[in-house]
């Protein structure tokens, strides 16, 4: 006979997808008529795009384009640009998922490796990874008592934190610039766009959020003068995501990814300061977790029959913080062998190498990559790359595990220092869930043998003596008898025996 076992089934975050897929970036292209002829290459730089994400019948289907983007001199010494793109397509195999799920890609540049083969004719050979992650919504099935006249329970109560709210949304952000106070654009050189969540609230079963479009371009206002421009520019956008299980007690990250952007002149022949489009497609994950108490079962024997049981270990998350904070990176950049005189473009990447705890800690693996473009002494264009890397400590709080981690850059200044240095001041923002997991061992199913009963004793009452850190669930499941009897007959509060002592044991 098997006894019936009531079950909690507790939401957690599960993993169906970690994967990676190395693309591969070769092309050879001629420089389109309109380009003067190359006398030195500045600068080669790969933007991965992601247009479509769409997983069916067990395949994860990506599709994008690698935009290929060179900076380099003519014969006058002339900063110029010319752009290819290249389309690209993956598939990753994914077991079943539920209609519940949420994707998240990331994009990473390999190496990259570029000459000229002649003055018209540029080869760009490299590869950038693509890494794929599925999760869904699964469960931890946990078990509680049921009434059993004959079954007795060992438990304890948990309190653990439980995954409530999954949610995810593809949306668009943009704006028409129309540049002012500068000198018209006519021809775009280069452009990055970084996405960043400023703030969110959490309404019933709702995700309400606010976040920018840091935009950078590089630019000319006319093809014949050949000075570069430089223009910041911010858009904000707001969104809210229908996300159910959402409450006042939920505790909720939010992650924003940029997808793809696209920036470009409006076309208007007639305009003397043509509008520049900026369109960016951005993803927004939501999880949120609520905080639970359940009874959990650790051992149990029938008083009747000989009982066996099944057991399993099952990982819990008893506790879940979500950090969000900023700090403030400085540094600084040797150029002294550049002969640095203006600063052109001052560009910094981030990527947030790992997240490891330690110790109370939480130690972020981070990297910047400080790209300078600039005139020297001779006014002859430079560019400048190097790389920073670090590591930044946070209070883990007691946690053992983290959970997720991910960072963006907020701001960005700079200045050159009189001792042949460039000094940077970076903000950057993180966002970290800390879990504070444990393992438990606890009881599946209980199952009697009804054939094989257990002998009663004759006697209504057993003395024992039982010594002190006894436990009264160990000692009653020793005499077959009920821990609440033994309680009861020697008025015991307490399931452990504090001092060495005789107890009666009543039989049942």
């Amino acid at each position: 006979m098997e006894y019936i076992l009531e079950k909690n089934a507790v939401g957690v975050l599960t993993r169906a997808l970690d994967s990676v897929s190395e693309q591969p970036v070769d092309i050879d292209f001629t420089l389109p008529d309109y380009c003067p002829d190359i006398e030195k290459i500045l600068r080669c730089k790969i933007t991965p795009k992601i247009y479509n994400r769409n997983l069916s019948g067990g395949q994860l289907q990506i599709d994008g384009t690698t935009v290929v983007n060179i900076l380099y001199t003519d014969n006058k010494d002339n900063i110029r640009a010319c752009e290819q793109s290249i389309p690209f397509n993956t598939s990753f195999s994914v077991k079943e998922v539920p209609d519940n799920y949420v994707i998240e890609t990331e994009v990473k540049c390999e190496y990259l490796n570029y000459r000229p083969l002649s003055q018209r004719r540029i080869t760009v050979h490299g590869a950038f990874s693509l890494y794929a992650k599925v999760y869904t919504k699964g469960s931890v099935e946990l078990y509680s008592p049921n009434e059993e006249s004959n079954l007795e329970y060992n438990t304890e109560e948990i309190t653990l934190c439980a995954l409530s709210s999954l949610c995810q949304e593809q949306f668009s952000a943009g704006d028409e610039i129309q540049v002012v106070n500068k000198p018209p654009v006519e021809i775009i050189l280069d452009s990055d766009v970084n996405a960043v969540l400023t703030e969110f609230k959490t309404l019933p079963d709702k995700m309400m959020f606010n976040g920018e479009l840091n935009i950078r371009m590089l630019y000319q206002s006319n093809a014949d003068n050949t000075k570069i421009e430089h223009l910041d520019y911010t858009v904000p956008f707001s969104k809210i995501v229908d996300c159910g299980g959402l409450n006042d007690n939920t505790k909720v990250n939010v992650s924003l990814s940029l997808l793809s952007y696209d920036i470009r002149l409006k076309n208007d022949i007639l305009s003397e300061n043509p509008i520049v489009n900026i369109d960016s497609r951005l993803s927004a994950t939501v999880t949120g977790y609520n905080s639970e108490t359940v009874t959990v079962i650790t051992d149990a024997y029938s008083t009747e029959f000989q009982t066996e049981l099944e057991k399993s270990s099952v990982k819990i998350s008893e506790s879940a913080d979500i950090l969000r904070d900023s700090f403030m990176y400085k540094s600084s950049v040797d150029v002294a062998e550049s002969d640095i005189a203006e600063i052109i473009d001052f560009n910094v990447k981030y990527s947030l190498s790992g997240a490891e705890i330690s110790d109370n800690k939480v130690t972020l693996s981070s990297k910047l990559i400080v790209s300078i473009l600039a005139y020297n002494s001779e006014n002859e264009p430079l560019y400048i790359e190097r790389a920073l890397e670090f590591d930044k400590e946070i209070d883990a709080s007691g946690n053992n595990t983290v959970g997720s981690a991910s960072a963006e850059i907020l701001s960005v200044s700079y200045r050159i220092a009189e001792n042949g240095t460039v000094e940077l001041r970076c903000e950057i923002v993180y966002d970290i869930i800390l879990e504070k997991n444990n393992t438990l061992t606890l009881v599946t199913s209980v199952t009697a043998d009804e054939d094989k009963k257990i002998d009663k004793r004759s006697s209504a009452l057993v003395l024992y003596y039982a010594e002190n850190g006894e436990s009264l669930w160990d000692i009653a499941k020793r005499f077959n008898t009920g821990k609440n009897l033994i309680m009861k007959e020697n008025s015991l509060d307490s399931d452990e025996i504090n001092n060495s002592e005789m107890l009666l044991i009543p039989m049942v």
